[in-house]
């Protein structure tokens, strides 16, 4: 009897601490949305969407680790307004997509500055988004032009975050990224070799593609920024590779890893190495160990004989040796269709197709047709995407997409591509069924290297065709301050 008094009290106990968490957390809460609220009507305007999220998501794990201890699991929270935190152009589509079908039938466009209404649109019924399962509705506000800093509100649903409505958004964001491609974090894994090795040739093909629109980009850095061009950036990055070879040739003794470092070496020194002898001769021996390494080891899986066509084709692609140049045609042969769908496979495609010399013609036709069916079958899924259109409903796909779209854009510039990449910046800015902005105002939050290469080829090649549709220059435009 005595234990079982003293479990009661026990248990008594834990429940009253369970209940003063929820009151300091409903509390918190409720003074962070009133703050929040009361700093957009008084025109705060500087936090960035990311900022908020990332304090959210902070705030929000710290009280759910305490309720957790006593069995309580918080929910997980969602704004249920979706807008591009990224930005907006002037000029362009500009819509907001509600999350439900409690919102009300009108939205008003905010200023964050004073809290004026500035713009009032209509929500038109929402319909179940077939690939997340969500009730959506697209509001649009394109009408509005007027720069500046704004959210969206509407009585019933409340406030999205802040967004900015500007001529050079996407330049802006561009330049930003390049200041910040540094912040990627390198992890010291074989994961993290593949991440940075695959975002390193990402960023090489854009600077390739587009280096006229990187040159003029950089004319807005000034001398203390000259050390973050993404030329010096890259090259940081192959020495922090390069720290990270064992002495038998490997990168922790993994083979896919060792292929991509492999891969990569080569497509630096042939990219680097003509300006700097002692680079070239560095990245040159690095690959040729790793190479030694991987034809000491057996390659047996799928995975394994990706990575060594990629490796062998980036080889082949810098010296033409016969040896690289079988390997990767023997794979390429026996691989027959989809030379889209692994990282590897694609990323050995680009530098096999790029070779200068020694490609065999008819192999190279066939690729491409195969790689450009990949794209029109990515056109096909966007058509009936009505929503973000993307025609997908992940991250990681999109940015696969993307990939594959700046690609064979470069080489035959279409508009329809171009809005597709563009629906797809605007999806990881924040216009996504998550309301998570991958990419904030700074250019910092995108996660991997990987990803942030391919951003910069989607963007380049973006604003590229933009510009010239438009008949404007990067070096013309009026780069905003704070960036």
């Amino acid at each position: 009897m005595k234990f079982w008094n003293q479990y009661k009290k026990f248990r008594y106990h834990i429940l009253c601490c369970v209940i003063l968490a929820v009151i300091l957390v409903a509390g918190a809460c409720g003074r962070q949305e009133k703050t929040q609220q009361s700093e957009a009507h008084q025109g705060s305007g500087t936090e960035t969407a990311d900022t908020a999220q990332q304090a959210g998501s902070a705030q929000q794990e710290s009280y759910g680790s305490v309720l957790a201890s006593y069995g309580v699991v918080l929910p997980v929270s969602r704004p249920s307004i979706y807008v591009d935190a990224a930005g907006y152009v002037s000029g362009r589509e500009k819509k907001v997509i509600f999350a439900g079908d409690r919102h009300g039938q009108t939205f008003d466009v905010v200023r964050s500055r004073d809290g004026e209404v500035v713009y009032t649109g209509r929500i038109p019924r929402g319909e179940v988004d077939q690939l997340s399962g969500q009730v959506l509705s697209v509001g649009d506000f394109s009408d509005f032009d007027e720069p500046g800093t704004y959210y969206i509100h509407t009585d019933i649903a409340g406030q999205s975050y802040p967004f900015g409505i500007a001529e050079d958004t996407y330049e802006n964001l561009f330049l930003s990224m390049l200041k910040n491609i540094s912040n990627a974090e390198m992890q010291e894994s074989p994961e993290g070799v593949c991440d940075v090795s695959f975002g390193m040739h990402a960023a090489m093909y854009a600077l390739q593609c587009n280096g006229s629109l990187f040159e003029a980009a950089y004319q807005h850095l000034d001398k203390s920024e000259q050390d973050k061009q993404l030329v010096t950036q890259l090259l940081y990055m192959g020495k922090w590779l390069s720290s990270r070879q064992k002495e038998n040739g490997s990168l922790y003794d993994d083979y896919e890893a060792t292929a991509a470092f492999c891969g990569i070496m080569a497509m630096s020194r042939d990219m680097f190495g003509r300006y700097e002898a002692n680079v070239g001769r560095e990245y040159q021996n690095a690959a040729d160990v790793a190479w030694a390494w991987l034809e000491q080891h057996p390659c047996e899986t799928d995975s394994e004989r990706s990575a060594q066509f990629y490796a062998a084709a980036q080889l082949f692609k810098a010296d033409g040796g016969e040896t690289y140049k079988a390997i990767a045609e023997r794979f390429l042969r026996e691989k027959k269709e989809d030379y889209s769908g692994e990282r590897f496979v694609f990323y050995g495609v680009l530098a096999y197709i790029s070779a200068e010399k020694g490609t065999d013609r008819d192999l190279c036709t066939y690729i491409m047709r195969d790689m450009v069916d990949r794209v029109e079958a990515i056109c096909e899924e966007v058509k009936q995407d009505s929503v973000f259109g993307t025609g997908t409903r992940t991250a990681g796909e999109n940015m696969s997409n993307m990939l594959h779209l700046s690609f064979v854009n470069y080489l035959t510039p279409s508009k329809e591509y171009t809005v597709i990449i563009e629906n797809t910046i605007q999806y990881m800015g924040g216009l996504n069924e998550h309301g998570i902005c991958y990419m904030g105002a700074d250019g910092t939050q995108m996660p991997g290297f990987e990803w942030k290469g391919i951003i910069l080829l989607g963007m380049s090649d973006m604003i590229s065709n933009i510009n010239e549709l438009e008949n404007k220059a990067f070096s013309g435009m009026e780069i905003s301050e704070g960036y």
